[in-house]
């Protein structure tokens, strides 16, 4: 066995000889708690816990979860219950459907976060992560760093063979970290003056305290605005998942905010904050794309918008696969989006993006959105530290109650202050102080009395992250049975809500809860409060006291933002824009782990081979599967170092050992790919990355400037090689009736369509075809819409081309212009008619839901007659025109028709009719 792996699996048997040994006793699995602000409701009865359940669910795993779902102890059930009758009939139904995602009911159908009963989750699998990997050994680390200049360098070796970095897996809908080395992080004012806005950076990332150096970090290294829009992307996508959001109104939208505060967004965040960095990158005239059901940023490079989507982790290339295409783009052809893949990187297998190509219209508007302003700017008092930290206490903050929940992934850090309580101190750090005089605490420190019956002091509380709860912990007492000690808190200095009081002699240690006064569930956001100390005393002696007091806040932080360690050396930076040099005592907790071996690198890959030139006009890469992997991160750049991916289908984590994006054109000529492999083991260990390996793609580029030619009634559709690459020996040409088709030879599924048929035409070595006539009866014959596709001479199939568009409608077959008299007369006039693009659109007749997914824009083409025999008559729908002439109506007449629909479009067809006796 490869000695890397012994380890690994050495840990792996212990968990299955584990498991089977409680199985043998008879003894359940562990019961792991279902958080209550973790369940949202869906539909009916059904509600949705949302947490790593340490397996993936019975979507990937074709019906073979093993969670199992416990009310009060009690089983619940069935399992893989459908999810219709959950919503339904419910009783204690559920499905475990996806990793992070639990569709259930309570045992009565009441509310599972009201109903007051505790939900519990537990798994027979043997491989389940259910819990993390908190059971492994580790051994806990502390470095601690004094530090007297504003400026400070230093380093740390964190040893082990796991972190943050390598047990990360992160979804579009979740993060999951499956060992998190980092605990805390204490930055503490420990001199006898202010430190103004300490901040440290670790490995030269995370920079992210101030907009400007926010922007900085995302765009190092960029040579072109192309590449900033790049990277933009890319820092913005890898540091932050899908969750709806705690503020619905700007809070999030500010870039600083969003990715210091929270690291999850639902779409208008992302596009909001991505389309503000964008423009203050320098890519000005970006903009903020509103789309039925979805909203997205627009970065302007060279003048022209490229949607660049960070909610969904997507773009679009062009054609030619060099450029993000614009939004209006996508509105127009929606075959750029279907190709690509959205919702990554965590995927079972590719799926085309019909529903996202859904989202694009001629309806969507564009906005600015260039909000800033927000920094990580705070001052620490003498005896003020920041606790940063990588868990969470389970606290949030939110715009509402009905915004109001717990996300899957999100931090807790704290500000904690305890203030010196001499009088000097107090008159320098309090922002009022009321009738106090010095006093003498039983362990000889100095501290704080009241010399009359409203003595007081006010301290402020500021703090540059979002409050979501707080504590005050003091130690107060009395001499006198009139003395009174409170404590009161206000958010703006001056409406006061009293949360503690006594009065009386003795000593007195509250610990009181603020989260209700702090109003931290309502907005606005909150980055400050006052707590006042009454020291009341009946007489003039000091008498009420104050030995110490400590102010604890809580507030929201984004681990992913926080200065982390990773492995081996880290190379720590701090600076502080202190007038004058200050004290502070920097403290690092961190646990280091031996207990689980990473997977190695695979070695080489089945196909493509490195350096090789392959002509597959649909490409499917293939590598060897390795033991003990559960997943496997694949990623195509055109870049050695994989700053961003080539497109967004080539950069995901998949269960299997082959990836094929079915769509031809997927790649072009004369461009060196660079691609890579990792594998992650069951524990979601992720292992080193491969060597990069290079390959090339030969073969046609899409062919260009299609055109369309009318003559008469006969359409002849034009086109021409690519002017770039080798020319092709043949083409292929498609047609539809739905606008932004994609192309296919066979039978296949269209979502509003069903089952539509093969839209293939022909294929001729010619650069024109006829494409639309009287005469012509292939299927794909007589369509709105055309693409070609470029074939060389070894069978190499480009991508499809721009589509071209015939005018509609047009009535394009041949009259029948003869008739006899007493004789039926028919005469079935066609016209060309678009199905336009399935869309997402407000639909004003649903009941339950806002928005609709439908072809919306299907012409309706109405037939009439404008000029002709009065025995002539028409089906206004069917076009059919009929009747019988009689013998006075023998001769010549002419006809006129006319074709329209409801969108203003309209042709006529002229002809002349002869009647015979």
């Amino acid at each position: 066995m490869n000695p890397s792996r012994f380890l690994l699996c050495e840990v792996l048997t212990t968990v299955l000889l584990a498991a089977a040994a409680h199985r043998g006793l008879g003894e359940e699995p562990k019961r792991f708690p279902v958080p209550r602000d973790c369940i949202q409701p869906e539909i009916g009865y059904c509600h949705i816990a949302g947490m790593d359940f340490g397996e993936e669910g019975d979507r990937a795993t074709g019906d073979r979860s093993a969670l199992m779902l416990f009310e009060d102890g009690k089983p619940l059930g069935p399992p893989r219950s459908v999810h219709q009758d959950i919503r339904e009939k419910g009783k204690g139904r559920y499905s475990h459907w996806t990793r992070e995602g639990l569709y259930f009911s309570a045992s009565d159908n009441t509310d599972p976060r009201t109903n007051g009963r505790r939900y519990e989750v537990a798994s027979t699998n043997p491989k389940s992560t259910l819990g993390g990997l908190a059971r492994f050994p580790a051994r806990p680390k502390t470095h601690v760093e004094e530090i007297d200049t504003n400026r400070h360098e230093y380093r740390i070796e964190m040893g082990g063979t796991l972190d943050a970095e390598n047990t990360k897996t992160l979804s579009t809908g979740n993060c999951l970290i499956a060992f998190q080395s980092n605990l805390s992080l204490t930055i503490e004012n420990v001199g006898d003056t202010n430190v103004v806005n300490p901040r440290l950076v670790l490995n030269d990332r995370g920079n992210w305290y101030t907009f400007e150096d926010l922007l900085s970090e995302f765009t190092r290294g960029a040579a072109t605005d192309q590449d900033k829009a790049y990277f933009i992307w890319q820092s913005m996508r890898e540091n932050l998942y899908h969750e709806t959001p705690l503020f619905a109104n700007d809070v999030p939208h500010d870039p600083v905010r969003l990715m210091n505060f929270f690291g999850f967004n639902l779409c208008d965040d992302a596009g909001n904050a991505g389309c503000s960095v964008f423009h203050h990158a320098g890519l000005v005239g970006s903009k903020n794309r509103a789309l039925n059901g979805h909203v997205q940023c627009e970065a302007c490079v060279g003048g022209k918008l490229q949607f660049m989507d960070i909610d969904m982790d997507c773009f679009y290339l062009d054609r030619e696969n060099e450029r993000p295409v614009s939004g209006d783009a996508c509105a127009r052809d929606h075959d750029l989006v279907r190709r690509e893949l959205n919702y990554g990187r965590v995927v079972s297998s590719f799926e085309s993006s019909e529903a996202p190509a859904a989202l694009f219209g001629p309806d969507d508007r564009l906005y600015d959105a260039q909000l800033r302003g927000h920094a990580i700017a705070y001052t620490l008092r003498p005896g003020e530290k920041a606790d940063f930290r990588w868990d969470n206490a389970g606290k949030y903050c939110a715009e509402s109650q009905q915004w109001a929940h717990r996300p899957k992934y999100f931090g807790n850090s704290k500000f904690v202050f305890r203030p010196r309580l001499d009088l000097k101190s107090a008159e320098r750090d309090a922002a009022v102080a009321v009738g106090l005089a010095a006093a003498t605490a039983a362990d000889g420190s100095g501290n704080l009395a009241g010399t009359s019956a409203d003595a007081y002091l006010v301290y402020r509380v500021g703090v540059p992250y979002a409050i979501c709860g707080g504590t005050v912990r003091a130690g107060l007492g009395g001499k006198q049975a009139g003395d009174r000690c409170s404590i009161a808190v206000s958010l703006d200095g001056k409406t006061w809500k009293e949360v503690w009081t006594h009065q009386g002699a003795g000593v007195q240690v509250p610990v009181v809860t603020l989260d209700a006064a702090l109003d931290v569930l309502n907005q606005p956001a909150k980055y400050g409060y006052f707590v006042r100390i009454g020291l009341g005393s009946v007489s003039a002696v000091a008498a009420a006291s104050l030995d110490w007091l400590e102010i604890e806040t809580d507030v929201m932080a984004a681990p992913a933002s926080l200065p982390r360690l990773q492995l081996g050396a880290n190379h720590a930076v701090y600076r502080a824009e202190s007038p004058s040099a200050c004290r502070v005592r920097i403290t690092h907790e961190w646990q280091e782990s031996d207990a689980v071996k990473p997977l190695p690198a695979i070695a080489s890959p089945e196909y493509p081979q490195p350096g090789a030139t392959i002509r597959d006009s649909v490409v499917t890469f293939s590598w060897p599967a390795l033991d003990g992997a559960r997943q496997y991160h694949f990623q195509v750049s055109r870049r050695p170092e994989f700053r961003y991916p080539y497109r967004p289908s080539l950069d995901v984590v998949i269960p299997t050992t082959k990836w094929c994006v079915p769509y031809t054109g997927t790649f072009s000529p004369d461009t060196t790919y660079y691609w890579r492999l990792r594998c992650c083991d069951p524990l979601g260990v992720w292992g080193a990355w491969s060597e990069p390996w290079t390959f090339q793609w030969q073969g046609p580029r899409v062919p260009v400037d299609l055109r369309v030619e009318q003559k008469d009634q006969t359409f002849i559709l034009h086109w021409q090689p690519n002017p770039r690459g080798e020319r092709p020996a043949k083409y292929e040409v498609y047609g539809s009736d739905q606008k932004g088709f994609s192309v296919h030879k066979d039978e296949h599924h269209v979502p509003g369509r069903g089952k539509a048929p093969a839209n293939f035409l022909g294929e001729t070595s010619e650069t024109s075809m006829v494409v639309a006539s009287p005469l012509a009866a292939a299927a794909a014959a007589n369509r709105v819409y055309y693409r070609v596709v470029a074939i060389d001479g070894q069978g190499t199939a480009s991508g499809c081309s721009d589509y071209v568009e015939l005018p509609h409608p047009l009535i394009y077959s041949r009259p029948t212009t003869d008739a006899s008299a007493g004789q039926p007369y028919r005469y079935a006039a066609q016209s060309f008619r678009s199905l336009g693009d399935y869309q997402n659109k407000p639909d004003p007749a649903a009941k339950d839901r806002r928005y609709d997914y439908r072809f919306w824009d299907v012409e309706e083409n109405r037939f009439a007659v404008l000029e002709g025999p009065k025995w002539l008559t028409i089906d206004a729908q069917t076009g059919t025109l009929s009747g019988t002439p009689s013998e006075k109506d023998a001769g010549k007449t002419k006809v006129r028709l006319e074709v329209k629909n409801q969108f203003g479009g309209r042709a006529e067809q002229e002809f002349e009719l002869k009647v015979g006796r």
